[in-house]
Formats: C-alpha cells, structure tokens, sequence
C-alpha cells in the first residue's frame, strides 16, 4: 500500500510538471511553476551582489531543475546561486560544482524538496575566529545549503565540502540528510538551530575544524535546542567536536535525541558534548582519543549506553551537576579517568542542579588509571561491572559522595585500590568479587577509616568467592618477555595534541635479548607510566630485600625539537607506597634509535636519585614502572631485559646447575607455544642443546656445535607445532649434562 501511494504521488508529480526544456543559466532567472529544466552544460560566471539569487524560486511548486556538466561560480563569496522561498514539491539535482557564492543554496519558508547529487563546494570559507553557536539564521556563515524555517526536504547523496558549512537547518523540521561528504569543513558540516524530527545517516563529516584557532567552536554535527533528531551511523571523527548539543536556558522541551552507531573520534575538544541536556541516548557510539570522550555538563534523564570509550586524554565520559544519567555495557579503556562525576560550582540559572543519581551497570573499564572518580556525587549505583587493571583506583569517592551502593562487580589486579573512599561517609559494597581474594589483601586494597580514622568505611564484606590468588613471589629474569602484562598509564588530567591510541606490545623484532622488547607508541606526552604485571591473574609480591640492582636496556624514538623532559622509574607497594628514582632526560635522549644499557643500585645514586612516598619498604614491592614525558609530543620507548639482580626465578623458572657450573632454564615455563632458553656453559668445548617427548624420541636440535664459556639464550617456536605436553630440555657439554621439564599448554 506505501509503495503504491509513493508511485501515485510521483506520478502526479511528473504530470504535474510541464515537459523538459534545455536552457543556458542565466543571471536572475526566474522558474517558474511547473517547470522541468536541463540547464546546458558549460562554465558559467555571475556574481550575485543582490544576493537575490542567480536563479530564483518565489512561490512556485512542482519544479526540476537538473545541472549535469554545469559549473557555476560566484564572485567574492557573496549570495546565492539558487534562492528558493515559500515554494514546495522542488528538485536540485546533479550540478558538476558551485563555488565561491555565500551559499550554494538558500532556501526559507518552503517544504518538500530534495536536492542530491550535487557538488556544492569552496563557497563562503573563514579559517579564523569563534563561532557563536546560539546565532540566528541572520548571521548564517555560509557553505552548502541553508534551510530557514523549511520541513521535509531531503539532501543526499551531495558532496559539501571546504567552506564554512556542508548544510545549515534554521527553525526547520522533518529533514532527511543521508550519505552526503561534508568532510574538511571549517564550521559544522551539518548546523541545526531549533530544528526537530530529523533523520541524519550515513554522512562523512569528518576533518571539521578550524586550524587557526581553538578548535572547541566548531564540529561535525552542531545541534542548538533541537529535538527528537536521529543521527545513526555518521563519520563524524577528527574534528573540532563530533558532535555538540545544547540548550542553556533557551528552553524546557527535553531534547530526546538519538544517537547510535556514529565515529566520533579523534576530536580535539570532545568526541561528543551534551550540555544543558535532557533525554538524550547516545549508543553503539566510538567515544576515542579525544581530549573527552563524552562531556554531558548539566545533563540528565541521559542513556550512555555500549559505547567505546578509548585512550582519551582526560575523561572517558565527564558529567558536572548531571542527574538521572544511566551509563550501561560500556566499554571503557586506557583513559586517565574513565567516568569522572562531581558537582562543581553553579552555572547561573542552575544552582538546583546537583550531581546524584547515576545507575553505573554493566560496564567494562579496563587499563584506566582511575576507572571512576566521583566526587560530591549522591547516590550513585555501581552494579555489575568489571574493574580489570586500574593504576591508582578502581572506584574513588570523595567530598560529599554519599548514600553510594557498590554490589555484584568484579575487581580485578589494580596497581593501587580496588575502592578508595576519601569522604566521610560509610559505603556498602557487598558482594563484589574481589581478585586477589585473599581477605587481607582485600583490606589493603580498600582505602578507608582503618587507613585514615577521619574517613567513612567501605563495608565490602561478604565478598563472592573469586579464584585463589596466585603470587609471583620473586620477578622473573627478564619482565620485558611475552607472557608478562604491561600496560601505560596516562597521568590524570594532562589532554594531548594528537590523536592515535598510546600501543604497548612485544616487538619481536626490535629486541636486545630474548624472544621480545615490550615497546610503546604514544602520541601523548605528560609522564605516561609504562607498568609491569606478572601473567594472568596471579599477583606480584615481591621480596626484594636481597636485590641491590635494577638492570634494563632501554630505546626511544623522541620528540626532535624538545625530547624527552622527564624519566624515571617507580617500585612500588600495593598500599599507595613508593620509591621513585629520578633521572636526567638526556638518558632517554642518548637512547633515541640506539639500544642503552642502564643500571642503578636500589638505594639510589647520583644518575637515579631515590624519594620516598608514604612508607615504602623493597621487602614488600609490587610493581615496577618506567615514567617518561615530552611536553605532550608523544614518543616511541622500547624495554627490554629489565631485571632485578641478583636474580631469583619465579616459580617454573629454577634454575638447574650442574657440578661444573654450568646451567640451563627456560621461561616462561608452562609456555604457550614459545620459551626463551637460557644456558650457561663453564668451559669451552662442544655443546648440544636437544628437545625430547617423554618417551626418549628426539623432538630438535636446537644447537650442535663448539661454544665458548659463557652465557647464551634463544627462543624456541617449533614451526612443527608439537602437541601441548610436557618435553625435556637437555643441554650436554663435555663434562655434564642437564635435564629440565618444559610444559607446553594451548
């Protein structure tokens, strides 16, 4: 039945409009009603001082106008090439270009019109100067298309390109804009101001921005008091917003908008700004390495929910006096904060605005330095989430927080707390399982009134029952190798220029010993911790009361113009305690695209000078950071062989001598398809290095042939691929041989 209405509608359309005609363009041309034109192609040239229109549509219905292979230019970025008012049933289609006019297109009070297939670009362009977003159509900044108090219009399939706008909506409504190009532009690629009822889909609008100036008054997609708009599936990413909405006291209609499945990352400013906002959803959303993935100051009765919220470079998603805001199934990664509330002094207008109910369910926050920071915040619900691998804490809690419930999360591994509650007020958080398990370690990793007695206490107890805590009792040999966790840790509140996630990962290539460096990519800058965990679920407790030395080599890519301005490195405690040796920058520096081999005694000395923080003791270390900084030019670092001397092996990894001396290990030990062998060998000679199943069948060859006393490693990978099991390593010199067990796992 629609579709027969649809054809019947088009077909009084087409019998409504006269039969085409083919007529040249010429300057204040006035359509008439009915009217089917093919303009003749060529290259046309009028300015239009009057900004009348160079053609003109004044009252008239049913009208085709088709420009292929019509280029038409303005003169000095003034008026329009067509000027459409209070007409209906209108198509633009197919003109080749239109340059250098105020607007391609300037339509008012009209409806029903569709314009696709054209290429409006380079018209009215400033590259300087803020933008008042809360400008009227009077003071429209020119580009593609304008709409002034215009509804059902269709735009598609049109390239709008550099120059202030790609399209500007005016008091318009019921507006379809889809798979459009209004990227490189130096306003908003689409502008709506009290525009309703939209459908925006499909739409590149990305690489909006202004270079001159702060890029914070410009964006992909612009909406002022607009409401119950769609916007599904756009590239709205590296621009000066992704997308900004607002409102302040213009109005009390709440916004309910809808946005979902949109790029918006890589913004300068914000990968999406909701202020002053009411009812708005935002999901399936890319929220990435920007300066904030979501800032929703003053939002409320607000839906974040399955979101990405990646390497941002202060908040994940940042909300000043919100309330009523449920944030759901997000995935939240490697920011400094990923979701950070509080109640901030009052705008004017808005001093009943507190920060309080917040439904936190169901999300994932993974390698954040502090995952949740809520400060003067009043009841705010954390159920069912997952904190894996914070920095400092998983949950902070601070000023006024109160009436706050923390029940049914998994905590997992954080450098520092689980949950840190530096308010007064008492916190329940029961039934929440807690990795370590261990009730002891649970206690040291909740910070409360049994740390500092004037603190409100974290009732966490009963927790569910986790995993037995695994403990890593000494570091390994060397903690650069595959099988270890490292992640970088951004410092809280330091945004960044440039916008490419920070990367850690094994380089297999660019090593110095073993299988693999650990290297990190990070276009960041201000003092990024680059930090250790032992494997898997198993927890670092180190005693490190014998060790005197830290061993490690170290490679940079640097900054050209200003290098690294900050090094050092941190061993620290499970309870907040430190030690951090500090050191000159020209170390990293020497380092850039050569391998350096820096050494320091754990005390301390005149290259790694040693401060303490809180009560730090080496018989009680937990972690190992190394901490760099560039003025926030990112930089490329390389770890490799970072160990603690003398070296005791972690459990799996004993080291087996011989009575000659010589010696033979391998780790990581079980290894899930690749080990590193490390073998010394006393005196000079002939050596074998073999590999055998259980039952005495020779697996490989490793080494064969005649070796100097000394220390030697290589990785074993068997392109062969042999079954998961346990196989022995034998090493056979001229007076000795060894045996180990080595434990292959999927």
């Amino acid at each position: 039945m629609k579709r027969s209405l649809f054809f019947g509608m088009m077909l009084h359309f087409m019998i409504a409009v006269s039969a085409q005609s083919y007529i040249p363009i010429t300057d204040n041309l006035v359509v008439n009603s009915n009217s089917s034109i093919k303009f003749a192609a060529g290259n046309y040239l009028f300015p239009d001082a009057a900004a009348d229109g160079v053609i003109q549509l004044n009252g008239v219905q049913n009208v085709i106008l088709d420009g292929d292979s019509c280029r038409v230019n303005g003169v000095g970025q003034a008026g329009y090439m067509i000027r459409i008012s209070n007409s209906h049933n209108i198509v633009i289609k197919n003109f080749d270009s239109v340059f250098k006019y105020k607007y391609a297109v300037y339509i008012t009070n009209s409806n029903h019109i569709t314009i696709n297939g054209n290429v409006f670009c380079r018209n009215k362009v400033d590259s300087s100067g803020w933008i008042d977003v809360w400008a009227d159509y009077t003071q429209a900044l020119g580009g593609g298309v304008m709409l002034y108090q215009s509804r059902a219009v269709s735009i598609f399939n049109n390239t709008m390109t550099m120059q202030n706008d790609g399209v500007a909506l005016y008091h318009s409504d019921s507006v379809s804009i889809h798979d459009n190009d209004f990227s490189w532009n130096t306003s908003y690629g689409i502008r709506m101001f009290w525009t309703d009822t939209c459908h925006i889909y499909r739409n590149n609008c990305s690489h909006v921005n202004r270079p001159l100036t702060d890029p914070s008054d410009c964006g992909a997609l612009l909406l002022i008091v607009s409401n119950a708009n769609k916007v599904e599936n756009n590239d709205l990413s590296w621009s000066g917003d992704g997308v900004f909405l607002g409102q302040y006291q213009h109005s009390n209609v709440p916004n309910n908008n809808y946005f979902a499945w949109n790029e918006c990352s890589y913004s300068p400013h914000n990968a999406i700004e909701a202020t002053f906002a009411d009812g708005n959803v935002y999901k399936h959303n890319k929220c990435n390495y920007s300066h904030y993935g979501l800032w929703l100051g003053y939002s409320f009765n607000t839906v974040v929910d399955s979101n990405e919220i990646i390497g941002n470079y202060q908040s994940g998603l940042a909300v000043d006096r919100g309330f009523n805001n449920t944030i759901s199934n997000n995935f939240i990664r490697n920011n400094p904060i990923g979701i950070e509330l509080w109640e901030g002094s009052p705008a004017t207008g808005y001093s009943g605005f507190h920060s309080q109910d917040y439904p936190i369910r169901l999300n994932t926050f993974d390698g954040n330095t502090m995952a949740v920071s809520s400060t003067n915040t009043k009841h705010a619900l954390f159920t069912n989430n997952d904190f894996n691998y914070s920095q400092t804490s998983s949950i902070f809690l601070d000023g006024t927080s109160a009436t706050d419930t923390i029940s049914g999360n998994n905590f997992r591994m954080p450098a520092g707390y689980h949950i840190y509650n530096n308010s007064a007020n008492t916190k329940y958080a029961s039934g929440n399982m807690f990795l370590p398990s261990d009730t002891a370690l649970i206690n040291a990793k909740i910070f409360d009134k049994h740390d500092n007695t004037a603190k409100g206490e974290v009732l966490w107890e009963p927790a569910i029952p986790g995993a037995p805590t695994t403990f890593q009792i000494q570091p390994p040999c060397d903690m650069a190798e595959p099988g270890s966790v490292w992640y970088a840790y951004p410092e809280v509140g330091y945004p960044a220029k440039d916008k490419f996630p920070d990367t850690v990962y094994f380089d297999s290539t660019e090593k110095k010993t073993g299988a693999a460096s650990v290297k990190l990519v990070t276009s960041r800058g201000y003092d990024l911790a680059l930090n250790y965990r032992p494997a898997g679920d198993s927890l670092s407790r180190w005693t490190l009361s014998d060790a005197d030395t830290l061993y490690f080599w170290v490679r940079t890519i640097k900054q050209p113009q200003y290098g690294f301005q900050y090094f050092s490195v941190r061993i620290g405690d499970d309870h907040g305690n430190y030690y951090k040796y500090a050191a000159s920058p020209t170390l990293l520096n020497a380092a850039n695209l050569a391998w350096k081999y820096y050494k320091f005694p754990l005390s301390g000395n005149s290259q790694f000078s040693r401060t303490a923080t809180g009560n730090m003791s080496l018989g009680q270390a937990n972690y190992v950071e190394i901490h760099a900084d560039t003025w926030d030019y990112g930089f490329t670092l390389w770890v490799d062989g970072l160990q603690f001397h003398p070296c005791t092996p972690v459990t799996g990894m004993e080291k087996h001598h011989a009575p000659d001396g010589s010696s033979l290990l391998n780790y990581p030990n079980p290894f899930p398809g690749f080990t590193t062998i490390v073998y010394h060998v006393m005196e000079a000679g002939p050596v074998k290095l073999e590999v055998f199943d259980l039952q005495g069948f020779k697996i490989q060859t490793l080494v064969d042939k005649f070796l100097n006393a000394g220390d030697y490693e290589m990785a074993w990978n068997d392109p062969r691929k042999p079954i998961p099991g346990i196989y022995l390593l034998q090493l056979t010199t001229t007076s000795t041989a060894i045996t180990r067990k080595m434990t292959l796992i999927n």
